[in-house]
């Protein structure tokens, strides 16, 4: 029971004993005065009419008028005159008992009231005894109406007091409220404070409760923190602070084989020649701090270009990877003489043999002829020149390529005014084989009857033409259409601009608002990690208006930043799906493994579904479950 409930319980009780207490004393005290006042009342009327009728003639009709003029005008019961022997010679009653008050009332109280009695002398000889008795009726209903009344304001009271009450108890438990909600949300893995209460008894508890939110989101932290450096330890090499031939393996193949973020990229590989001349003239400690000025100068162009990738694949080779197309002479030169700048190396005393090479990436490659590539680099005597070799593209796919923005603007808004798109469908299953939801990229034909394009030959023209929020507009048009036909769940991939962009989050909510929860509730939304955390604020926004009307809401390609999960624990998010760089190999990659059991116990820990992006094989497919991975998705889930 509730304490309002409780409050007004005991307001009953309390006013109802003090009505029944008033009425007790009230009552009590009131028919003893009623009865004194009457009982006089009774004595000074019979006085006063015997000494009027002694001074008047003894005749019986004026005394009888005498008797009735006072009965009518004074409320008597009756008055009554006996001669000496006790001889009725007049009598006046009262019949009429209407009278509005409860019967039992009435016995409840009954009011004894004496008669009142008096001689009357004719000279000096008796003629009668007048007897009188008023009429206690009106007393009974001046108890009744004032016993009513009472009732009515102690109601009146009662009520008010009830009301008055309840107003100041939710304002005293409000903060109770809020620690209740406080406990359900660390219940609900989410760690939030409250404002410490004026009232001192709540606000000792409110700052325990406080303390522990912010130690078990301490403790959250401090576990992603453990995450990121098992991730760095498994993942990048340990000298230079670059991806490890494994990983840059990983992403690079999780970047090729992602058909809606790729079209063609750039490898680019350097081969320090004469590394083990400059360990043994150095030693080990200066070689070292050689390797690793330059992997900070990598990495710090990698920083600056988001589409690229760095990593360590032996003691002297390192690569890096562009996703997105770029001029190989000039990227393999800036590598170059980044790397020369970063060696420092005395001038005179010895010389960074240094030789690159690059290739272009497409849809079709694979990375087999990297160890061609390094063995090609590795045969190169000259470090001042910058090679660039055709050495992997073999299995070359058609792209569609125009050269105009014109051109590109006209196809994409054509293709997008008569509405040539549609939804792929790639499951996502959970490792009991049951159906999450389905991946749905956008699909557009950029001609008519042409090839359906997939998002990545299309999407850099549509940012850049600022068109991206339009495509968007129409995949969430095509996603409600399915569901109300009856579709399979249906999960989408905002773009970041669309989700930055407050009119484009006004017009979903509002189009989203109008339909159906079998709509809503089937409908997956998920922003790339990069876009979230770049973001973060834009992000909070749309996650809190979608999942508001029934959306799920979700992290795709999430590794590189785990270090940061803990900072949306208090948005109740849905799931998140793990790049496919950590999935690949992970049946035989005992790092990642740790890492990614790592991964799931955190994302279980704030209640988020965790998704496998990319599996290829059924050895990893098996290897997911006992790692805490609820569901997945890739060319092995059919």
């Amino acid at each position: 029971m509730s304490l309002i409930k409780q409050l007004w319980m005991a307001i009953v009780i309390l006013m109802t004993l003090a009505f029944g207490a008033s009425f007790i004393i009230n009552t009590i005290t009131s028919r003893h005065y009623l009865a004194q006042q009457l009982e006089t009342k009774n004595v000074d009327n019979a006085v006063s009419l015997a000494l009027s009728i002694s001074q008047m003639p003894k005749d019986p009709i004026a005394i009888d008028l005498m008797l009735a003029a006072q009965f009518d005008n004074g409320h008597y019961q009756y008055i009554r005159l006996v001669d000496p022997t006790g001889k009725l010679l007049s009598e006046k009653t009262n019949p009429d008992t209407n009278i509005k008050v409860p019967q039992w009332f009435m016995s409840l109280l009954n009011i004894q009231v004496p008669a009142g009695v008096a001689q009357i002398q004719d000279g000096w000889k008796q003629y009668g005894t007048l007897s009188l008795v008023t009429d206690p009726r009106f007393a009974y209903q001046e108890l009744w109406q004032g016993t009513l009344m009472m009732l009515f304001w102690t109601m009146i009271i009662g009520i008010g007091s009830g009301i008055v009450g309840s107003i100041i108890l939710k304002v005293i438990l409000n903060p109770l409220k809020q620690m209740a909600t406080m406990a359900k949300s660390i219940a609900n893995k989410s760690f939030i404070t409250i404002d410490e209460p004026k009232t001192l008894e709540l606000k000792s508890l409110a700052r325990a409760m406080n303390q522990l939110s912010a130690r078990i989101k301490e403790m959250f932290v401090d576990q992603a923190k453990l995450l990121e450096e098992l991730r760095l330890e498994a993942n990048y090499d340990p000298v230079s602070g670059l991806m490890n031939r494994r990983y840059f393996n990983s992403r690079v193949a999780a970047y090729i084989s992602n058909e809606e973020t790729f079209s063609s990229g750039l490898l680019v590989i350097t081969h320090i020649s004469n590394l083990a001349h400059i360990n043994t003239t150095l030693g080990n400690t200066q070689t070292d701090a050689l390797i690793n000025r330059i992997g900070v100068a990598l990495n710090t162009l990698c920083k600056e270009n988001p589409a690229l990738v760095a990593g360590r694949l032996t003691g002297a080779d390192f690569a890096i990877f562009s996703s997105k197309p770029t001029d190989q002479k000039e990227l393999c030169g800036q590598i170059k003489a980044l790397t020369l700048q970063a060696a420092n190396l005395a001038e005179g005393q010895l010389a960074l043999e240094l030789h690159a090479s690059s290739t272009e990436i497409n849809k079709s490659d694979r990375l087999e002829g990297l160890k061609k590539l390094i063995s090609v680099i590795r045969s190169k005597t000259s470090p001042q020149e910058v090679d660039i070799m055709k050495l992997i593209n073999f299995n070359d796919m058609a792209k569609y390529e125009d050269g105009t923005q014109t051109q590109w603007r006209k196809m994409l808004t054509t293709a997008i005014a008569e509405r040539r798109i549609q939804l792929a469908a790639f499951p996502v299953k959970t490792t009991l084989n049951q159906l999450v939801h389905q991946e749905s990229p956008v699909r557009l034909q950029l001609e008519m009857n042409g090839a359906w394009r997939t998002a990545a030959e299309f999407i850099p023209w549509a940012v850049e033409l600022d068109l991206i929020t339009s495509i968007d507009d129409l995949v969430i048009d095509l996603a409600i259409n399915a569901l109300k036909t009856g579709s399979a769940p249906i999960g989408l991939n905002v773009s970041t601009r669309a989700m930055c962009n407050p009119a484009y989050i006004h017009r979903l909510s509002t189009l989203l608002k109008a339909q159906a929860p079998a709509v809503t509730h089937n409908l997956w939304l998920e922003v790339t990690e990069s876009g979230v955390f770049s973001h973060l604020e834009d992000f909070k926004i749309f996650c809190v208006t979608l999942k508001s009307l029934g959306c799920k809401v979700g992290i795709k390609h999430v590794g590189s930043q785990i270090a940061r999960l803990g900072e949306l624990h208090d948005l109740n998010l849905d799931y998140i799906k793990i790049d496919a760089s950590i999935i690949r190999g992970i049946d035989h990659n005992a790092g990642n493994k740790a890492f990614l059991k790592g991964i799931c116990l955190i994302a279980h820990s704030i209640n988020l579904m965790t998704i496998a992006e990319g599996v290829q094989t059924e050895t990893e497919m098996n290897a997911l479950p006992e790692l805490g991975i609820d569901a997945m998705t890739g060319p092995a889930v059919k």
